[in-house]
This record gives C-alpha cells, structure tokens and sequence, in this order.
C-alpha cells in the first residue's frame, strides 16, 4: 500500500465537527476511498475524490485524546481492474442525516498499485488511520451490510463488551466449547453453534457449525446487550423518559445517557435541546441515595419529636404514666403544683414523668413557663410525692 500525506480535515468535515459540538448528535464514520487520481490547491475545499475506485470499510474507531484512530478494512475481493492509489478520504455524518460527506483526504506520497482479483487471489490488509477531532466528541462507525471480518486485536477490544469469549485457534484442539469463538487459518474467527463437540486437531478450517464472526454480527450483539441491559434496568427503575441528546426534559422524568450507560434525574424541566446532563440532572444512584440520607433525617426527626399530652383540671399526684405533658394556659386548674407556681399566671409549665410499670419510683419534673425548674418523686410502692424541690 502506497503511503499518504496526513489526513486534512475538510471544510465540510470542520462544519460536521461543529454541529456535533453544539449537540446535534454523534459523527458516524461511515467509510472511506481510494482513487487513482488526485486533487491539488487548497485540500481543505475538496468534497469527493477526484476520481474513486473503491470503498473501503471502517472496522472500528477509537476516540484517543483527540485524535480519532480508524481501522480500515482494505480487500481486493471486488477489484476487477489494477489501479494506483493515488487519494485517500474518508466519509462521515452526523446521526439522522440522510447523506454523507468527505470528512478528510489525503494524497499519495508515492502511488502504489493496488491489485486485481482476475486470478482469484484476494489481498486484504488492515490499515489505521490518525485525525484530529475533539475529545468533547461521541463518534461511531457505521456497520454497513456484508462480511467484515475482525482481526484479532479488534476482537480483543469488543468480546468483553458484548459477552463473546474468545478463545483461541481451531488448529492443536481436540475438542471446541458450545458458544465460544475459534481463530481459523483463514485468519478470520469464528462461532462454534454446534455445542460442545470434539475437533480434528490437524485442521485449521472451519466446518458448517462455525459461522464467521464478522464487524457486522459483533455489532449487533453489542446492541442487543445494550438493549437487554436498559430492559433490565427499566425494570428495576420502573421509568424511563428517553435518552441524551433530548429535546426537551421533565423535572421528575429519568434519562439514560448511552456514552457512559448510566441514567439520570432530572431535577428542572429543560424547555431547549440538552446533549448531556448538565447541572439539572443528577445521576440516578447519586440521587436516589440522597433522597434515602433525606428520608433518613426525616424519620429520625419524626422519631424525635416530642408527643405532648395537654393536662387541666387534674390533680398532678395522679399522673403516674411514663410520658410528656403540658399545661398551655397561665390560669388552668392544677392541683399540687409546687407552692411558688399555685397562682393564676404560673399554672403553665412541661412536666416529665419517670415510673416503673407498677408506679413505684415515679419521678416527676416540671419545667415553668417562668423557667423555673422543679422535681418530685414516689420513692417506693404505695409512697406518696415528695415534696417539690426547686432547681436552682
């Protein structure tokens, strides 16, 4: 393969850059080209090769910083025709857009032939590509339909995500495990759908029950365990409004922001398009754990508060009963309050009551409105009240 100059990011792919920016959604990656001829002038203006021969796909991409690395899949499985490389672009859209643009583009340093399958010899390669885009960016490539197989690093990044096990080439086994994923001579890997099985440990290619794990088929795994997993929690959560980017949010309604696959509360009613949370949202087992804290100093404070039973008309050497009391009113009708409080504006006052079950050691404290402070107590059974003392 010939080698190229670095990748300039077009005009179109500058205003691309911008858009997903201002949130109006994610950069897919949709493909890239060869052409066997070449622009000159000012490269940032060029919207399509020059001349293009072939498309190329885009296995995976990675966000590194703020340079995005592509790996392309280069095949000759469809070329009929030799032809140099001379330019190199690369293609991509914003979600929901209906056509894409040359996102970048770079020419030959020096042309190389890229070669025909007339003879039935496919060459096929794996090629990184380096540009700059800003680490503020969610990108994703676009899975287009037909066979592209992964590579062994590439498989290494995405089996953990999606559950797949891969475990290693079919040749020097003798027996394969139901569901796992094998590496065959063809250098392109493959699913045993034929359960726990022994292997001819000589052959290294893959019989009917070992279908091709191809780009396409990972993807879609990873999708449908995304999809299960935010059935899952939808079921745990009971609610689910939408996902990031929304255009408009409900205080009260809870978001999954799929970049970091977590969901959030949303504390203040949003009127305008919000890409990611911002400071009216609030991560869901953040808030649901200070709603609980919340819960808890209100129990508490509950708990704590004091049930004051109001008493007139009574005389205090009755009131036995472990509990809070009150007389509200200066003048009430108490019978043996303490001589210095026996007048129609000291009859106002908290009383605190100790006993045990059978009355016996009975304690009595009274609290004056005056703030004057009193105690009594039945210092055993079938004793009468002492007589008051007063705190001072």
């Amino acid at each position: 393969m010939a080698d190229f100059n670095s990748h300039i990011i077009t005009n179109a792919g500058r205003n691309l850059l911008a858009r997903a920016l201002a949130g109006e959604g994610k950069v897919l990656f949709t493909k890239a080209a060869f052409g066997d001829q070449k622009h000159s002038g000012n490269l940032r203006e060029v919207t399509e090769l020059k001349n293009k021969k072939l498309d190329l796909n885009v296995m995976n991409i990675r966000n590194d910083n703020g340079t995005a690395v592509l790996t392309v899949q280069i095949s000759n499985e469809n070329v009929e025709q030799s032809f140099q490389t001379e330019e190199f672009g690369v293609y991509a859209k914003i979600e929901g857009d209906i056509t894409e643009i040359l996102y970048s583009y770079t020419t030959a340093v020096s042309a190389d032939t890229f070669p025909n399958n007339r003879l039935g010899k496919t060459y096929e390669s794996i090629q990184d590509i380096y540009m700059a885009i800003s680490s503020d960016i969610e990108a994703e490539i676009y899975v287009r339909d037909g066979v592209i197989y992964l590579t062994r690093d590439i498989a290494n990044q995405v089996y953990t995500e999606t559950g797949l096990i891969a475990v290693g080439t079919l040749k020097g086994r003798n027996n394969l495990e139901a569901d796992k994923q094998y590496l065959a001579d063809n250098g392109h890997w493959y699913k045993n759908i034929g359960g726990n099985r022994t292997w001819e440990a000589t052959s290294g290619t893959p019989d009917e029950q070992l279908i091709p794990i191809t780009w396409k088929y990972l993807y879609e795994s990873l999708n449908n365990k995304e999809n299960q997993l935010i059935q899952n929690l939808n079921g745990i959560l009971g609610q689910n409004n939408g996902e990031f980017p929304i255009e408009q949010a409900v205080a009260g309604n809870v978001y999954y922001f799929p970049r970091n696959q977590k969901y959030y509360y949303c504390l203040k009613s949003q009127t305008s398009r919000v890409s990611v949370p911002n400071a009216d949202f609030e991560e869901l087992s953040i808030y649901q754990n200070r709603k609980k804290l919340e819960n808890l100093f209100t129990t508490k404070e509950e708990k704590t508060k004091l049930s004051l039973a109001q008493i007139n008309n009574v005389n205090l050497n009755t009131i036995t009963e472990p509990g809070f009391y009150t007389s509200s009113g200066w003048s009430n009708n108490i019978v043996n309050l303490p001589a210095e409080l026996n007048h129609n504006e000291g009859r106002a006052f908290y009383l605190l009551v100790f006993a045990l079950e059978n009355g016996a050691y009975c304690q009595q404290i009274l609290y004056s409105f005056k703030g004057l402070i009193f105690y009594r107590a039945i210092t055993g059974a079938n004793s009468a009240f002492t007589q008051w003392k007063k705190l001072t």
